[in-house]
């Protein structure tokens, strides 16, 4: 769905989308050094490198949350990084990038467990 967002509203759906994940993702693991302000300014200010950056992390933290909350879990931080890589080429890959972290998103979001007991956006 945020793919989709995305691409209707010309890239603006995927700031707040990034926002809002990487909030829930601070208070769903209790990490203080996720900042989705910050990452949301470098983001826009960056032209976008930033943004695949909070993916490439964001995905490397849901792994280790998983895996430390004792799920067995393949770590899919590097696919991420190789579609966005892929997305200067042809730009569809980007997309793809952002299916695969809500995906894993959702497997944190469906785990349970943890600080966090509010909705979920994920």
């Amino acid at each position: 769905m945020p793919a989709l967002l995305t691409v209707v509203s010309c890239g603006v759906y995927y700031f707040y989308w990034q926002f809002v994940t990487t909030d829930e993702l601070r208070m769903a693991t209790g990490r203080d050094d996720l900042n989705p302000m910050t990452d949301l300014i470098l983001s826009i200010v960056c032209c976008g490198l930033w943004a695949i950056y909070v993916q490439y992390r964001n995905a490397q933290i849901v792994h280790e949350t998983l895996t430390a909350r004792g799920a067995h879990h393949e770590d899919k931080s590097t696919i991420i990084l190789i579609m966005h890589a892929l997305s200067a080429v042809n730009g569809a890959t980007g997309l793809v990038a952002i299916v695969m972290l809500q995906d894993e998103y959702n497997k944190l979001a469906n785990a349970g467990g943890g600080p966090y007991r509010g909705p979920a956006a994920f």
